[in-house]
């Protein structure tokens, strides 16, 4: 009989008693990323999620996980962030949500 660590050991039955956390990914052009725990969007490479759009500022979004919840805030950009349709108020974390929409220049991004 094979053994794993998931299975028959000592470890393995530690592991299954262990909370399991429900990761929010992000999907835009064709990929998806995982947030697990701050993610910046906007048009400069230092960003973790660079957007190539005129209407996207340099630093124009954060996605953060603050505990077991997600959330967006709108970093002052110049033509806004929009969730479902709805302008991110500046300076103020919004709630996400699977399924959201979130748009940011041209660009929507979905979480999944």
């Amino acid at each position: 009989m094979d053994e794993t660590i998931m299975s028959n050991s000592k470890v393995g039955k530690r592991l299954k008693g262990y909370k399991k956390f429900d990761v929010f990914s992000l999907t835009f052009q064709g990929k998806s990323m995982p947030v697990v725990s701050s993610i910046t969007v906007g048009r400069d490479r230092k960003n973790n999620i660079q957007i190539d759009d005129n209407l996207t500022s340099r630093r124009h979004a954060v996605i953060q996980k603050i505990k077991d919840a997600y959330f967006i805030k709108d970093l002052n950009s110049t033509n806004g962030t929009f969730v479902n349709n709805k302008q991110v108020p500046q300076a103020k974390y919004i709630k996400l949500h699977r399924n959201d929409v979130i748009k940011i220049g041209r660009t929507e991004i979905i979480v999944t």
